[in-house]
């Protein structure tokens, strides 16, 4: 019984993984506020398959100017 829900678990994980990998979105892994002079950046880490990208937006807590969370999905730029 444990062995099926393993291989459950690994097969689900390696195949979200091919499908990052041979697609042009990443999932969010990590989201953090940093403090700047005079306003907040929203610093977001996204997983592509092959690697991280980072985002950095202008952070706001209502969302009015900036975003006030990640997005959950991202576009990868195409490679020059």
């Amino acid at each position: 019984m444990v062995i099926k829900i393993v291989s459950g678990v690994l097969g689900t994980a390696g195949l979200a993984w091919l499908v990052l990998l041979f697609s042009s979105k990443a999932v969010l892994v990590s989201e953090r506020v940093e403090e700047r002079t005079f306003h907040e950046r929203l610093v977001c880490t996204y997983f592509t398959g092959s690697g991280t990208i980072r985002k950095e937006y202008l952070h706001t807590e209502s969302g009015r100017i900036g975003r006030a969370a990640c997005p959950r999905w991202e576009t990868v730029p195409p490679a020059q």
